[in-house]
């Protein structure tokens, strides 16, 4: 009896200390960071190195890049190149990020702006399908239009600090 009753304690304890470590990770590794105070606009500072602060931005040239190239294959009833376009940067792209950038740097960033983020991504991927699927452009163009709102809300919320502290210009 007193085996089953130290195993118990044992178990309990091990569950305890999972609980808190999950705790542990999702609270810095989830929520991400943000400056004390926000920008002189408003908008929350992510504190980032300079080296992901370049990826970041990066990343959002990408991105805008590929609306340019969406919204010109629509024009030209290309439904194929739209999907092409759009499939590039879907999740695919995310997960092909070498794990020693993407690792600290999701860390970083705040559960919203992932989800915005993420949420991108995986709109462009749907966008793909369906332009495959129904070979529609007004539809593509709603698709598109509904995804730059994440953009723009991405973009009204957050802007990019030096780890020090100070707005650097974006």
């Amino acid at each position: 009896m007193m085996q089953f009753l130290k195993t118990r304690w044992q178990l309990l304890l091990i569950g305890l200390l999972s609980m808190a470590l999950i705790a542990t990770l999702v609270f810095f590794g989830a929520l991400g960071r943000v400056a004390d105070k926000p920008s002189s606009d408003g908008r929350l500072r992510l504190l980032l190195t300079p080296a992901e602060r370049d990826l970041v931005l990066n990343e959002m040239r990408h991105l805008l890049a590929t609306v340019q190239g969406i919204i010109v294959a629509a024009q030209e009833n290309d439904m194929k190149r739209v999907a092409e376009t759009a499939r590039a940067v879907g999740m695919a792209d995310v997960r092909a990020m070498p794990p020693e950038i993407r690792g600290p740097l999701i860390g970083k960033l705040p559960i919203e702006f992932k989800r915005l983020g993420f949420g991108v991504h995986e709109d462009l991927d749907m966008l793909a399908l369906d332009a495959e699927a129904l070979r529609d452009r007004d539809h593509t163009l709603k698709q598109l239009a509904q995804l730059m709102q994440k953009c723009v809300a991405c973009h009204a919320t957050y802007a990019i600090a030096a780890e020090g502290g100070k707005n650097s210009g974006e």
